[in-house]
């Protein structure tokens, strides 16, 4: 894998998306994001349209657009052939004969010419704009909640964040001893919100007890979204974001890799050994 795809990929893994997710976003197919993380540019549109959808990649990632497109690989260099040698001086009688040769080629023209096509000009698709970006400003009484947008930790109400990619988006806040609140966003312009946090019942029903894990298995349990890549050895058993609540199981050795790793807690051989690490921040561990 080429430098511009593994900077593509390791970007969007750091996110949490997949492919098919990071596609939707941008209303693109996946296999040209995949074609542009395994640098196959040769089953990519010509190069200015992909250089287009390069740009607008990296802007979702949240990567500098520039050397990214210094990376792509240019189109051949127009090759020039020499110029042929200069022909000898041709006869006397050649020089004679050379008005006539022309007029008749061109009275066969004239005859033998088809009719002139129709010519439409069919106009070029517009490269791509960027997506819009918006602050969002979240508040909650009381403070301190939690804040999660699409899984994402982004800090503690109150809470102002850097301006986000816009579209639909889906906020959480959490507070223990409170109920957790969960909304969808329309984020197309900057937004500030205020919200009042409901007590937690008094009685909450205990959670369910985790199933009982054989020996020798290792238990993913999602408590949040979170991009996933399961290995075993050189064989990749399972990538993706499960739904919030998914337990998967899985024989040792094993290597995980997440996304946002604080939404994960591992169970090895019955064993609660608490969240895969903290919020937001990628990591890949072996479990032996």
């Amino acid at each position: 894998m080429c430098e511009l795809g593994e900077r593509l990929r390791r970007a969007r893994e750091e996110k949490g998306l997949s492919l098919r997710e990071a596609a939707e976003r941008l209303s693109l197919k996946a296999r040209v994001l995949e074609a542009l993380e395994e640098c196959r540019f040769a089953e990519l549109p010509e190069p200015a349209l992909a250089r287009g959808y390069l740009r607008r990649y990296a802007l979702l990632l949240g990567l500098d657009p520039e050397p990214l497109l210094a990376l792509y690989p240019r189109g051949p260099e127009p090759s020039f052939s020499p110029a042929p040698p200069a022909r000898r001086p041709q006869r006397v009688w050649l020089l004679l004969l050379l008005p006539l040769l022309l007029g008749l080629g061109y009275g066969a023209y004239r005859l033998l010419r088809p009719e002139p096509a129709q010519v439409v000009q069919i106009p070029s698709e517009p490269l791509p704009h960027a997506p819009q970006r918006h602050p969002l400003r979240v508040v909650s009484d009381p403070p301190g909640a939690r804040v999660y947008l699409d899984g994402f930790y982004l800090g503690q109400t109150p809470l102002e964040t850097p301006p986000l990619e816009g579209g639909r988006r889906v906020l959480r806040l959490e507070l223990p001893g409170y109920q957790r609140l969960e909304e969808v966003l329309l984020l197309d312009r900057p937004l500030s919100l205020n919200y009042r946090l409901l007590p937690a019942p008094a009685q909450a029903p205990a959670p369910p007890a985790a199933t009982p894990v054989p020996s020798g298995k290792l238990v993913l349990r999602l408590e949040g979204r979170s991009w996933l890549r399961i290995t075993q050895g050189e064989k990749r058993v399972y990538e993706g974001i499960p739904q919030v609540g998914t337990e998967l199981a899985f024989d040792l050795p094993v290597e995980v890799r997440a996304g946002n790793p604080g939404a994960v807690r591992v169970f090895l051989e019955g064993q609660d050994l608490g969240l895969l690490g903290e919020p937001g921040k990628p990591l890949t561990r072996r479990f032996p």
